[in-house]
């Protein structure tokens, strides 16, 4: 009987030559024997973590039950290009934002509108970088590494300093002023951080930030 299902699985493969194809591929994907994957080659060992239950969180979330969200105003349409990580600073100003042509930016009012608060890298010019609505398309893609991609933004509330995580310079730091920020980390444990992309800031002024992968950039 078993050699019998084996001898029908071995015809139906034969038969359907794309199910063979795709069961081999299937396998290829999960088993990784080249370690192609942006976590290849790495150890992974599980960690337990003492958190709340799902179902105490949930009771004290606070819901909209009117859904006040869907009722918001799409703002700054055609203004600004791939905001992320939008950021207050201690004096109430802002929102800061990071934009796909390597900007940091400020919202300055109504009458003043947006202005360029920070820049991640000095190769940064407007007729290279400054892409318009092309900033978030792969036109900008090519220009990415020199221009910089600011991602995440965290103020210290103490120094007024902005830190900034960007894809391709890795952590970074602009004093309250603006201007051309500086490096902090390009490097951990003598890798290169190919794609930092978020951060915060600790009480105690420790800096924790992420990298999205230790193989590929952005791109």
């Amino acid at each position: 009987m078993e050699k019998r299902i084996m001898q029908i699985r071995d015809g139906v493969l034969l038969q359907h030559p794309y199910i063979l194809v795709f069961v081999l591929v299937l396998s290829f994907m999960v088993m990784d024997p080249f370690e192609l994957s942006p976590v290849g080659g790495l150890d992974f060992s599980p960690v337990e973590n003492d958190i709340a239950p799902y179902k105490s969180v949930m009771e004290s979330w606070p819901w909209d039950n009117r859904s006040r969200l869907g009722l918001g105003n799409l703002e700054f349409k055609d203004e600004i290009f791939g905001p992320e990580s939008l950021e207050f600073d201690s004096l109430g100003r802002g929102p800061y934002a990071g934009l796909g042509d390597g900007r940091v930016v400020r919202w300055m009012g109504q009458e003043s509108g947006w202005e360029t608060f920070a820049l991640v890298s000095r190769n940064w010019s407007e007729k290279q970088c400054a892409q318009g609505v092309d900033s978030t398309t792969k036109k900008q893609w090519k220009m990415e590494s020199e221009c910089g991609r600011p991602l995440g933004l965290r103020f210290d509330t103490k120094s007024g300093d902005l830190y900034i995580a960007d894809a391709y310079y890795g952590l970074m730091v602009v004093g309250p002023s603006g201007g051309v920020a500086t490096p902090l980390a390009t490097h951990v444990d003598g890798d290169p951080i190919l794609f930092a992309n978020d951060l915060d800031i600790h009480e105690n002024g420790s800096i924790f930030f992420t990298d999205t992968s230790k193989r590929y950039n952005r791109v």
